[in-house]
């Protein structure tokens, strides 16, 4: 579908200082070569499902995972009596999947070194979308969690998990939705074809999609609420190997969402820590889009999120306030509020993400 001109929409507020405490953010996103890990294996007496490397689609994915999780715990409790399971990791992908296992009668105990309020997920930006993540799996399994992931946010918006529906106004196409209408092309809205953004400043072409935005400031507070409000107990624990799980850990299920910690825990090579910086904006209430072009901007309740870069093979969360400014920056030259910068180092649209996605799949305007 091909439109017209549309009328400006708002300009945000771009005064930003990176030096204010909480300005500058920065996280590792848990990106794992080939596609992320959901599967079980049997090991000293334990049946463990892995649930992790999920890159920058942890959000995303997060229900359609924890509902292959589920099935999993289900097909082995069939021939098992046990009443217990140990979820390992407190971001989203923890989160979500403790709250399914309920669902099957068991006792949950999360086992984290990390509050949920710490972790990357609550670092996210938030966009629904298949992201800085690989997907080299079985069609139909994927299927079936972009739908269950999706369906579930949608149907949660306005019950308090800081989900609600949202434009991006693109520059370019987005892999990570158009990977999503190729595969589901009834599950979102087509993407539309613009003659320009309709922003101040913007005269070339672009694109529209309608998609999801998850707060995680919100989202995953509630998951926390509401799991100790149904019985969940939270142990904080570091595990340094694998060994030391199964010594410290009683439960015969463990659920392994550790991330990042993986690599370690697991001796999984194909882990590849991808750094990302955030700058965080005052709030601005009137801004009702998502942007994205040479990064992205996603205006939530709590601040202005400005984001993009990849910071590949990077592991530390050390914080970079001048990268930081210059994602500010970009943005704000698009919109003629700043000198055009350079592009931030490692950008998201850094060769190597070219991968990411199924170079076959496109999407016709």
């Amino acid at each position: 579908m091909h439109l017209r001109e549309l009328t400006n929409l708002p300009t945000p507020d771009f005064a930003f200082d990176p030096n204010v405490p909480g300005a500058c953010v920065t996280g590792v996103r848990p990106y794992r070569e080939g596609t992320f890990r959901l599967n079980s294996e049997r090991v000293s007496g334990r049946f463990i499902v892995h649930n992790y490397g999920h890159g920058g689609a942890g959000i995303s994915l997060s229900w359609g995972c924890a509902a292959k999780v589920k099935d999993m715990v289900s097909q082995f409790l069939a021939v098992s009596p046990q009443t217990e399971v140990a979820v390992l990791g407190a971001g989203v992908m923890g989160l979500t999947a403790a709250t399914m296992l309920l669902d099957l009668g068991l006792k949950v105990k999360i086992f984290a070194d990390r509050k949920p309020v710490d972790t990357t997920s609550f670092k996210a930006g938030g966009q629904w979308a298949v992201s800085v993540v690989e997907t080299a799996m079985n069609e139909q399994d994927l299927k079936a969690i972009i739908k269950t992931s999706y369906t579930t946010f949608k149907d949660s918006i306005g019950k308090g998990f800081g989900v609600s529906e949202r434009p991006n106004y693109c520059l370019k196409p987005a892999d990570g939705l158009d990977m999503v209408l190729n595969l589901l092309p009834c599950l979102m809205p087509a993407r539309q074809r613009l003659d320009r953004l309709p922003f101040q400043n913007h005269t070339q072409p672009g694109f529209l999609y309608q998609t999801l935005l998850i707060e995680p400031p919100i989202f995953l507070p509630r998951l926390e609420c509401d799991l100790k409000a149904r019985g969940v107990t939270f142990v904080d624990k570091r595990f340094a190997t694998k060994a030391d799980i199964f010594a410290t850990v009683p439960q015969k299920i463990i659920v392994n969402c550790t991330g990042m910690g993986a690599k370690k825990l697991w001796n999984d090579t194909k882990l590849v820590g991808v750094r990302g910086y955030l700058a965080m904006l005052p709030a601005q209430p009137n801004l009702q889009y998502l942007y994205s072009r040479n990064g992205y901007m996603f205006p939530r309740s709590d601040h202005v999120v400005i984001g993009g870069t990849t910071d590949w093979d990077k592991e530390d969360e050390d914080l970079n306030p001048a990268e930081c400014k210059k994602l500010v920056n970009v943005i704000a030259a698009a919109f003629g509020q700043a000198a055009p910068v350079p592009m931030p180092m490692n950008h998201i649209d850094d060769p190597r993400n070219r991968r990411l996605v199924d170079p076959r799949l496109s999407v016709s305007d």
